[in-house]
């Protein structure tokens, strides 16, 4: 392809496609494959077996058009924009000196749980994280930036470090705690400054994870539509052994409004309730719905050693995330569909509501580690018995 750049040479704007190549096609011949389209190829995507190119319509076609004959290319997807499941009302503080235990951890039900989710890798894809946060830094083990390209995945929005106190804060004295305070958080920055992003820094992100064998993310973060590509990175992470927990959106009350990734079956949709046990009206709805968690005014570290109360499924999600760090640091044999299956299992239900506003309920985590144990202490009693 061309050299040319970000219009084309009628000067029609270009636009972000993924060629996707069949898997029997060797990575070295991609950039043969195309050399006689015009284009710009911006970079390789290996996790789809694909290229990230820049073209205009009519170069689109050129690519299209070779998915059609014996050339290796396989389709040309659309590089699908991703944003975060914006927050609803926001209220900042600046440091707090004395421990706060958030409503929404209360709510969960961790009495009497001595997991806190230590050697357990949780990947955030989202914004960034504040890794510099006293209340958070020290549990930020790494990370990488999909959108800029560097190592430093440097929150400068505040959505991802918000989600990241949720799931791992300090259980330090000062600030708040999260759910799995002794989690290793990997900042996977995959939204810019304005919370958005594209599925083809999804890909690399979703990618960077399974290459640290990262075992669970939280993706609070959302699109209107989908296409093979999509669905491809999905089922590829879970295959991977990677849980995937999901804001369902901030589209409801209307039915079935729940965005993707989570309306694929692959992950866990979250809804969000608020602390009178009522699912939040803007929570999407859709049978996709798997379970609930606390998503109104929650308390979470925000950068600059601030706190903030913020309202999303993207605030009721990494309640779900770090409930399933603890039943890792249990059991790490545990698969994701077991995981889903017990999370599932043993929540519950809000009255009033149905199971495509709540899914199976509020997550009740002390009741999903006891049947964690149990499970483990069958497996152990069936292998005694067979020996």
């Amino acid at each position: 392809m061309r050299s040319s750049f970000r219009f084309s040479e009628s000067g029609r704007r270009r636009q972000q496609k993924i060629v996707v190549f069949d898997k029997d096609v060797d990575r070295a011949d991609w950039m043969g494959i195309l050399s006689s389209c015009r284009g710009h190829v911006l970079k390789e995507l290996p996790f789809v077996h694909g290229l990230l190119v820049l073209v205009d319509e009519d170069e689109a076609a050129d690519v299209e058009s070779l998915a059609s004959s014996r050339s290796g290319v396989l389709r040309v997807d659309d590089d699908i924009d991703i944003d975060m499941v914006f927050e609803v009302g926001r209220l900042a503080w600046g440091p707090k000196l004395v421990e706060n235990t958030p409503w929404g951890i209360s709510r969960i039900n961790l009495k009497g749980v001595d997991r806190t989710g230590r050697g357990v890798k949780v990947g955030v894809l989202d914004t960034g994280i504040d890794s510099v946060h006293p209340d958070i830094g020290r549990n930020v083990k790494g990370g990488m930036d999909a959108i800029g390209g560097t190592a430093s995945a440097r929150d400068d929005n505040g959505h991802g470090t918000h989600v990241s106190g949720t799931i791992a804060a300090l259980r330090n004295g000062v600030g708040v705690v999260g759910v799995a305070p002794d989690a290793s958080v990997y900042s996977v920055k995959v939204l810019d400054s304005r919370g958005s992003g594209k599925l083809s820094n999804l890909v690399q992100g979703m990618e960077w994870c399974v290459g640290q064998q990262i075992k669970v993310v939280n993706l609070s973060l959302s699109a209107s539509k989908d296409n093979q590509t999509f669905r491809d990175v999905v089922q590829s992470a879970r295959k991977a052994g990677i849980t995937m927990v999901c804001a369902a959106g901030n589209s409801g009350p209307s039915p079935n409004t729940v965005g993707y990734p989570a309306k694929y079956i692959e992950t866990i949709a979250v809804a969000a309730i608020n602390d009178d046990d009522a699912v939040a009206n803007f929570s999407s709805r859709g049978r996709e719905i798997a379970v609930s968690a606390p998503g109104v005014d929650v308390l979470s570290t925000w950068p600059g050693r601030r706190y903030r109360k913020s309202s999303g499924t993207s605030m009721a999600a990494p309640h779900v995330t770090g409930a399933v760090a603890l039943m890792l640091e249990a059991d790490p044999a545990l698969t994701p569909s077991e995981i889903k299956s017990i999370l599932q299992s043993t929540s519950v239900p809000v009255a009033g509501a149905g199971s495509d506003e709540q899914g199976a309920g509020v997550i009740d985590v002390a009741a999903a580690l006891a049947r964690v144990a149990r499970k483990r202490t069958a497996a152990a009693t069936r292998v005694g018995v067979s020996t």
